[in-house]
């Protein structure tokens, strides 16, 4: 068996050696359109006197064939020349490509017309023009019908080729349908087009030879009427509130139909657009999430000539957090990562993607207080990114010496290093988990809140952010539904009711660094994360996506609510109200009524593990906890 370095090598000499060949194949391609040209511009002149003179060569006129002829293929081919009509690949021939054989054989004329007009007293006295006139029409003709016939034949070998496993409908407008249809019909498919649904086309009539089925409204009516296995949405139609239409009513009319969309029109226009760009819709492109717009002048401003530290810099928020820092070139970006892999990959993502931006990489672990103090005093660390954290919630359940450890303990080992060494300003990442807990992980980042919202004010500023769930983080819904649908079912859900607030990875890191620039010193700030949404709505919406059934090709299994979790989660306590920010949907959590009891982190330090004390210890802390509403 070869090795890696071996098929290394073998790949590369047979891409080397595909290389060399193309480079050969490409003025032999060249030399037989020229060939072809050459053909058509003598074949074209002698068809044109044959026509002039009623399909008889007079003796005459039959003897300036020779001289004429040759002026013919000198300006002709010079002209095809200058038009680089020898370049262009027949099977992609366009309208542009017409036009411009048009316009060339239409000056060559010309300059044939009038220098014979001027010449032929002396070089061919009587010779009709009109043999030109005919000549320009035929010669014409037979250029643009070569590549249009190699075009045809080409797309019907490609639609033969096929299997048309796929019986496919476009939604879409005109341009946009159009473009697709073309690019579809270049490459072999397994795609059968057989409607399109727009609504500035008239039903019956028909674009690219695909009639229009219906409206845009219609999807699903037409989809089953006709059998579709799917539908293809193209831009204006791809929002969340049309694809949930069409789910809903493919659902009620029980018809399996997959939905995949184009990603966006600029790769119509641009003629991007082929079988691979067209992907499956996913369920976050239901959720009708708009990102946060971000007043970037600022954002850049505070991370100017800053060395930015983040911890936790390989986890999910972590990783987004240090590429769109890496952005605004800061002076150095310290990566303070406990898992190996994880910083590794995270740095030479960096490495490649941002080559500018001075990265250190630091394996380090928050509970380490000395580990901490090295990295700042080391790096000179400005301004400090706390992401590190444990954040599943039955697993803390199940660990809470872990989760009182990392994130109370190493929360205020940060915050006293970071005072210590004289930081400006230290971003706490919070959750939504840590408003009236239920779980021990929520708890704990309510503590580690207080912990650094309660410190008395020095050259230090703190500032808590706290956001609902991110699309795609690791241990996340979304994906642990992929995996339980790969495996066929059944998509596990803890109950019915169970609603969660979502965003984007990189919204919730809008946010962070949006309350970096413009949060004050110990305020709380909080996104307006919109509705929730029901999780069991979510396993049935990507099963449909699926072209599956609910209930019938996938179960939808309701185990119940796991240790420590609640059916919905609260972005304020019952003493905290918002106040508006500079920045739209941002806010900044203001605390009304008493203060509880201070945190006593020597009580948390001599935790042994008993999962009741524990409890009766953040009960203390946290008076406005719910522990006795948590799944038992």
């Amino acid at each position: 068996m070869p090795n890696n370095e071996e098929t290394t090598s073998l790949i590369v000499e047979l891409n080397h050696y595909l290389e060399k060949m193309v480079d050969m194949l490409v003025p032999i391609r060249t030399f037989l359109v020229f060939a072809s040209s050459f053909v058509t511009v003598v074949f074209s002149f002698l068809l044109a006197f044959y026509f002039r003179f009623d399909f008889s060569f007079s003796a005459e006129e039959t003897s300036f064939i020779p001289t004429v002829l040759l002026l013919v293929i000198v300006v002709k081919m010079t002209s095809f020349y200058f038009f680089r009509l020898y370049e262009g690949m027949w099977r992609y021939v366009s309208i542009t490509d017409i036009l411009k054989i048009f316009i060339s054989n239409l000056i060559a004329s010309a300059v044939l017309i009038i220098s014979l007009y001027l010449l032929r007293a002396r070089f061919a006295p009587g010779f009709s023009l009109n043999v030109l006139v005919i000549d320009f029409l035929i010669c014409f003709l037979v250029m643009s019908g070569k590549r249009m016939l190699t075009r045809v034949i080409r797309e019907s070998a490609a639609r033969v080729a096929g299997k048309h496993e796929i019986r496919s409908i476009i939604l879409g407008d005109t341009e946009s349908t159009n473009s697709l249809i073309q690019a579809l019909n270049s490459a072999p498919s397994n795609r059968d087009i057989i409607g399109i649904l727009s609504d500035d086309i008239k039903i019956g009539h028909s674009l690219r030879g695909v009639t229009v089925l219906g409206r845009t409204s219609s999807a699903a009516k037409v989809a089953k009427k006709h059998n579709a296995s799917e539908i293809l949405i193209l831009p204006p139609f791809s929002t969340p509130s049309t694809l949930k239409t069409i789910l809903e009513d493919l659902e009620q009319r029980e018809k399996k139909c997959d939905l995949r969309m184009v990603p966006s029109y600029a790769d119509i226009a641009d003629g991007k657009i082929s079988v691979s760009n067209i992907k499956e819709v996913e369920i976050e492109d239901l959720l009708g999430r708009k990102p946060v717009k971000l007043d970037r002048t600022d954002v850049a401003r505070f991370a100017e000539n800053k060395t930015i530290m983040v911890t936790g810099a390989g986890g999910s928020i972590g990783s987004e957090l240090c590429h769109q820092i890496a952005s605004y070139s800061p002076t150095k970006l310290v990566l303070f990562e406990l898992s190996e892999f994880n910083l590794y990959t995270i740095s030479g993502k960096l490495a490649r993607n941002h080559p500018d931006v001075s990265v250190v990489s630091v394996i380090g672990d928050i509970r380490d207080a000395a580990g901490l103090d090295e990295a700042m005093k080391n790096n000179g660390v400005d301004t400090i990114f706390h992401a590190a954290a444990y954040k599943h919630v039955p697993l803390m359940e199940l660990n809470p010496k872990m989760a009182v450890r990392t994130n109370i303990l190493g929360t205020a080992n940060l915050a006293d290093v970071a005072e210590r060494r004289g930081i400006e300003r230290v971003v706490i990442i919070s959750t939504d988990k840590a408003v009236n807990p239920t779980s021990v992980m929520g708890a704990s980042k309510r503590v580690a809140e207080r912990i650094v919202l309660e410190r008395p004010s020095n050259k230090t500023e703190f500032v808590v952010v706290r956001f609902g769930n991110v699309l795609g983080s690791s241990g996340s819904v979304i994906p642990r539904f992929r995996e339980q649908l790969k495996d066929g079912g059944p998509l596990t859900v803890t109950s019915e009711n169970v609603v969660r607030y979502f965003m984007s990875i990189p919204e919730a890191v809008d946010l962070l660094l949006q309350a970096a620039a413009i949060g004050s010193d110990r305020d709380i700030m909080v996104l307006e994360m919109g509705e929730q949404i029901k999780i069991y709505d979510m396993a049935r919406k990507l099963i449909e996506l699926s072209g599956l059934k609910p209930d019938e090709d996938i179960e939808i299994k309701i185990i119940g609510l796991r240790p420590g979790e609640k059916e919905y989660e609260e972005i304020l306590t019952d003493e905290e109200m918002v106040d508006k920010t500079s920045a739209e949907r941002v806010y900044v959590a203001k605390k009304r009524g008493t203060t509880p009891p201070p945190v006593v982190l020597e009580k948390l330090r001599g935790f042994r593990g008993n999962i009741a004390e524990l409890r009766a210890i953040f009960a203390e802390f946290i008076p406005e906890n719910k522990f006795d509403e948590a799944a038992k």
